[in-house]
């Protein structure tokens, strides 16, 4: 009985000690990031040392909630880099999740491949991709039109240009060659506004951002043979 008991004592005091150290360590979270949602708090592979996830982003705190760091952090012995792969879960979006209805899409061989493009028509990292996309085969686009103002304040209207247009994909790549918006445009009902409000909602916060088949999203006008290879993982999952 007394046994049990003691068991009990001790139990009680490691929880209630969990609940203290975990009370700090949100309240020292809440002080740094006042205006973002903590994601989740959780163990890493070294002792005393918590994982945050803050908007999006990956941030690292002592048990205790005294000490702050950054990352990234690596794993030596396994040349592992822990802060890029759960940065990539962590702003996973599920493929079946996104508003295709809101994208146009490109078909080139049998299609079989798949994957979503975040663009600004006055993008040149864009250009720069659609330059590799046109070298590739048995591929599904999905093209979402995302004009980011603050940079390019043309890019709205010639995003609208776009998708009222009678043939998207064509008026596309002239805007891609050009530059310049599609010949007689017109006015029409367009998901440009919403697919702004998307990308702001899920941290899609520059362009070319692509999300592929299993969720993991590449920013940036990758190079032909690593897209290849992200295409090809991502197929496999």
């Amino acid at each position: 009985m007394m046994k049990r008991l003691f068991l009990a004592i001790v139990a009680a005091a490691v929880a209630a000690a969990a609940s203290a150290d975990e009370v700090a360590v949100r309240a020292t979270l809440q002080r740094a990031f006042p205006q973002s949602p903590i994601q989740g708090i959780s163990k890493t592979p070294v002792p005393g040392v918590l994982e945050a996830a803050i908007d999006g982003q990956v941030f690292y705190i002592t048990e205790d909630g005294r000490y702050l760091l950054g990352g990234p952090l690596i794993d030596a012995k396994e040349s592992r880099n822990l802060t890029e792969t759960r940065l990539q879960q962590i702003n996973t979006i599920p493929f079946d999740s996104l508003p295709l209805e809101w994208a146009f899409k490109r078909v080139k061989g049998t299609g079989a491949r798949k994957i979503a493009i975040f663009e600004d028509p006055d993008c040149p990292y864009c250009k720069a991709l659609e330059q590799t996309l046109a070298g590739m085969d048995n591929l599904t686009v999905y093209v979402f039109l995302y004009p980011i103002e603050q940079i390019h304040p043309d890019a709205a209207a010639k995003s609208r240009a776009v998708w009222c247009a009678k043939d998207r994909g064509k008026a596309w790549d002239e805007v891609m060659r050009t530059g310049l918006a599609p010949a007689n445009a017109v006015e029409c009902d367009n998901p440009i506004a919403k697919i702004v409000d998307f990308a702001k909602r899920h941290r899609i916060t520059g362009t070319p951002t692509a999300i592929l088949a299993d969720g993991r999203r590449l920013v940036g006008a990758v190079p032909r043979a690593e897209l290849e290879a992200q295409l090809q993982k991502a197929a496999k999952r």
